[in-house]
């Protein structure tokens, strides 16, 4: 499937925090002034500067996707490290079509050893000025309740925003659907990033700036709806692949079209994506129940 480009959807993001926030640096900085646990940072043409991992993203959506992948069915998420898992389960098989077939509901979005994901995200990189303080913290002990270490100081991320994207490519309509009840859940404060998260850090806000959608073009392709790949491939495929033939979200907002060859791409603002994003996770339980 990864040999052709049969649709693309990229959401451009604006990430708030709504809490205090860490994504903490795995090295220490040669800089003294900085606190000990200290918030990652990379150089770029302007300088040093903190970010957000494009691998941090993906570690939270595939955290939470599968969870819901389980609530649904247990195999649908495999366990990425015991001896169970898709990638060696299928390390010797060489039919590409079985290997994405054979691979759990998890793995067919954000990929195992054996399968490339999905679903991919850019390094997210401030959009203005950001600010930090540093708190204090103790570890206490569990025996004693006594200060067994510390105090430490900690870096954490208090107001500013971030710009980046993700991009879903050759993706079914439960893989959308997933992507935006991901989203939705960010939102909602019910899935939190960074270190600290049970003690109130790492709530943010996810905006959906923009959506752009790419589809190869077929007749009968209605401007109000998004096809998953089940509806461009041949019934050989389909088989192949174990992909549905009604691999479509219909009645949608129409988006801005525009003739891009043999693509037509169509671009949605933040309230015709929200109409889309809802339609997708409706149709959740229908999708991944289908066979």
């Amino acid at each position: 499937m990864h040999k052709h480009r049969w649709n693309a959807l990229k959401l451009e993001l604006r990430i708030e925090p709504q809490a205090p926030l860490l994504i903490k640096s795995g090295t220490t900085s040669p800089n003294p002034a900085l606190p000990e646990m200290q918030f990652v940072r990379t150089m770029t043409p302007q300088g040093e500067t903190l970010f957000i991992p494009g691998s941090s993203l993906k570690g939270v959506f595939r955290s939470f996707s599968e969870k819901v992948l389980r609530t649904v069915r247990s195999d649908f998420a495999c366990d990425l490290f015991s001896s169970k898992s898709c990638g060696k389960k299928l390390e010797k098989e060489e039919d590409t079509a079985k290997v994405y077939r054979e691979s759990c509901r998890a793995c067919k979005i954000y990929g195992n050893t054996r399968l490339r994901g999905r679903l991919s995200f850019t390094d997210a990189f401030p959009d203005g000025e950001v600010k930090t303080e540093t708190r204090y913290g103790v570890a206490i002990s569990r025996l004693t309740n006594a200060v067994a270490a510390g105090p430490f100081d900690i870096e954490v991320l208090v107001q500013g925003q971030f710009r980046t994207s993700l991009v879903l490519e050759n993706f079914e309509i439960w893989q959308l659907g997933l992507v935006a009840l991901t989203l939705h859940a960010l939102n909602e404060g019910l899935v939190k990033i960074g270190f600290g998260k049970n003690r109130g850090f790492g709530e943010v806000k996810v905006n959906v700036i923009q959506a752009i959608v790419e589809m190869a073009k077929r007749s009968g392709q209605p401007q109000n709806a998004l096809w998953g790949v089940g509806a461009f491939v041949n019934e050989e495929e389909r088989m192949a692949y174990g992909l549905s033939p009604d691999d479509k979200l219909e009645k949608l907002p129409e988006g801005k079209e525009s003739d891009v060859g043999i693509f037509v791409r169509r671009i949605y603002g933040p309230e015709s994506w929200k109409n889309i994003a809802d339609e997708a996770i409706a149709s959740l339980k229908k999708f991944l129940e289908a066979k």
